[in-house]
């Protein structure tokens, strides 16, 4: 109620000019308030009492004034009129009747602005919209719309034309920035006048910025989530009426815009999801098939990333004389930065393999050049071993590896580690050792997720029951062994989310 007697207080701006007469001149009614009214008219009127007539609703109303003050124009004139006690009753009911009407469209107005800018999660669109609803509502120029992102301390927004692209400015930088950071609003008739305006971009584009309204969008949590500069109103001056309205309009775009954030990170997250899943297939091409062309063995292996992209690694490489390369490596940590290392041990060791024979100097350089890669912050544990079938003797250097196992008729034998994991330290030394693969005997090659699995009581797989599940796969087909090891971790772990990649690898001699 106190509203709008306030509002019936002011003078109401007509939507359309009334047309009138004064004196027998013909007047166009401007705006029209309580006390008086502004006119426009072409012939000179003299000052003093007056008399005003004009149609109203299909009534003709006549009440007596007094002009005060004449201004003149380019081609006409503009004066104001003062209504006498006795007529104010009847100007009042004018009066009232447009303070509804205008709070009817003000209404209105707010409800079709609040239907637009609530029409899409889409940024751009959200932009495009906010910024109509000013224009057209406020009649300015220019608007720019500024996103506030709590994250990196920053207010962001998107340009276009010739200057495309998206701007990014520190909270408290600027006039936009000093509202995001006091969520105060400010009204500037002359944006020159302030130091904290940025000229650049006027001089970069030409365009002259005169007046500016810059307020904060709160949502209801009174959090400041944007921030909305609008320049040079066309039709006077910003004013307490601009604020009001995106004051009612404000809860609306504070949704709309965390709505937009949210649908952004949505956006964002998905994409990352398709590149790590991209990245996991391609990953999956690079990890061998097991060869079945070497004599006298037989082999298979399987690798399970724990996220999509993993730091597990093995290989089967083809080296001069016969010979059969095997490795295996668990690059520490997880995920795309643990496969990056992976990826380039693998193009390192495909390059280097076959044209260094002497294994310890092979597996030297591959440290030196995962230490340069990573600076000593990755590493990774790795087996790789020289496989001659004509004798059986395995040649093999282990740089901090899980020991890999030969299971035979008579036990287990425990391949001991010669070395650090590589990358660990930039000069590390390596002592190449030979072993014999008796026949029928099997190699188990694998990575510390398997015996490091645990259950959701926090138990692990261990070192015991591993050898005990290697111990017992002597007499199963070799291709089915990778599947049948994996599966008793996965059993073991009841559900528990996997916290490490899992890697075997197998080798039986015929």
């Amino acid at each position: 109620m106190l509203d709008q007697d306030r509002r019936r207080a002011e003078r109401l701006l007509l939507p359309s000019p009334i047309p009138g007469r004064v004196a027998e001149s013909a007047v166009r009614i401007i705006d029209i308030g309580f006390l008086g009214t502004r006119i426009e008219h072409d012939e000179p009127l003299t000052a003093g009492p007056q008399r005003l007539q004009f149609q109203w609703d299909g009534e003709e109303i006549v009440v007596d004034c007094t002009l005060l003050r004449t201004e003149p124009l380019d081609a006409a004139f503009h004066s104001g009129l003062q209504f006498s006690d006795r007529d104010r009753v009847v100007v009042g009911r004018i009066v009232s009747t447009l303070a509804d009407r205008d709070e009817m469209e003000r209404l209105r107005t707010l409800v079709e602005a609040s239907k637009l800018i609530n029409s899409s999660i889409e940024p751009d669109t959200l932009f495009a919209s906010i910024l109509t609803v000013a224009r057209n509502e406020l009649h300015v120029e220019r608007g720019t719309l500024y996103f506030v992102d709590d994250q990196k301390k920053e207010i962001w927004t998107k340009i276009a034309g010739e200057l495309s692209g998206e701007i990014r400015l520190p909270i408290g930088k600027g006039l936009a920035g000093t509202v995001a950071e006091t969520g105060e609003a400010l009204i500037l008739h002359d944006v020159y006048e302030d130091p904290r305006f940025d000229r650049s971009l006027d001089q970069k584009t030409g365009y002259r910025t005169r007046s500016m309204l810059c307020v904060p969008i709160k949502n209801r949590g009174q959090r400041v989530v944007g921030v909305l500069q609008l320049l040079n109103k066309m039709n006077g001056a910003f004013g307490p009426r601009d604020l009001e309205f995106l004051s009612g309009i404000s809860d609306h775009m504070a949704i709309a815009m965390e709505n937009a954030t949210l649908h952004m990170e949505l956006l964002e997250k998905q994409r990352m999801e398709q590149e790590l899943a991209l990245g996991r297939e391609i990953q999956s091409r690079l990890l061998p098939s097991a060869p079945v062309d070497v004599r006298g063995v037989e082999l298979a292996a399987l690798s399970l990333p724990c996220y999509e992209v993993g730091g597990d690694y093995f290989d089967f490489i083809e080296l001069p004389g016969g010979d059969l390369g095997l490795a295996i490596g668990d690059v520490s940590g997880k995920g795309v930065s643990a496969a990056l290392i992976m990826s380039s041990v693998q193009a390192a060791l495909r390059v280097a393999a076959p044209i260094e024979d002497d294994l310890a100097r092979l597996v030297a350089r591959l440290n030196a050049l995962i230490f340069r890669s990573a600076s000593g912050r990755k590493y990774a544990t790795f087996f790789f071993a020289r496989y001659t079938p004509s004798t059986g003797h395995l040649r093999y250097v282990n740089a901090g590896h899980n020991p890999p196992y030969i299971v035979t008729a008579d036990g287990l034998t425990e391949i001991g580690s010669t070395g650090r994991p590589i990358g660990l330290l930039p000069e590390s030394s390596y002592t190449e050792e030979t072993v014999e693969l008796p026949p029928g005997s099997t190699l188990f090659l694998y990575t510390d997720g398997l015996n490091e699995a645990a259950d959701p009581d926090e138990t692990e797989f261990g070192n015991d029951r591993l050898r005990s599940l290697f111990l017992a796969q002597r007499d199963v087909p070799l291709t089915s062994i990778p599947s049948r090891v994996l599966d008793a971790v996965t059993s073991f772990e009841r559900g528990a989310k996997p916290t490490d990649d899992k890697t075997i690898v197998v080798m039986r001699r015929a």
